[in-house]
């Protein structure tokens, strides 16, 4: 039985400026899980943190397109783990701002005794390792504008 989630996060940058941005670090995060060095993690409840390396697709839609599907799964016995399939939006919420989306369902592995463990003991664990993934990935666009922004006054410095 699959479990809905939907988190939404505001980007302080215009949306046809991220979506280069959000494609290469997506390509990043894609490769680097090939090599098993991308981990979701999320607090369990009580002081624990639980941390799993993962496989990332991405789905790349047109170059432009501000959408991509994602499949999201444990690199190793993934059958022990949460599967996510869904999409990554963007959209305009003004010219300076951008909607980010992550929709989707996460499957809950081992049948009833899984759902019911969803339900009680790992309560939000899976939705809450998504909103870290999308939180370090909007981070990391935002980073990447600010760095390339200084690289350029720094060049327009020079050229004076």
């Amino acid at each position: 039985m699959a479990s809905p989630v939907s988190i939404v996060r505001s980007i302080p940058l215009n949306c046809a400026a991220i979506v280069p941005l959000l494609r290469q670090q997506l390509e990043t995060l894609e490769e680097a899980s090939e090599h098993g060095t991308v981990v979701l993690a999320a607090r369990i409840p009580g002081k624990g943190r639980v941390a799993v390396p993962v496989r990332l697709h991405v789905r790349y839609l047109a170059p432009k397109t501000p959408r991509f599907g994602l499949t999201i799964t444990a690199r190793t016995r993934p059958a022990l783990y949460p599967r996510f399939r869904g999409d990554l939006d963007l959209a305009a919420a003004s010219t300076a701002a951008t909607k980010v989306t992550l929709s989707g369902e996460y499957e809950v592995p081992l049948g009833i005794l899984g759902r019911a463990i969803d339900a009680t003991a790992a309560r939000g664990i899976a939705p809450h390792a998504l909103e870290d993934l999308l939180d370090r990935l909007v981070a990391d666009v935002v980073a990447d504008v600010g760095h390339t922004s200084d690289a350029a006054d720094r060049a327009g410095r020079r050229s004076e």
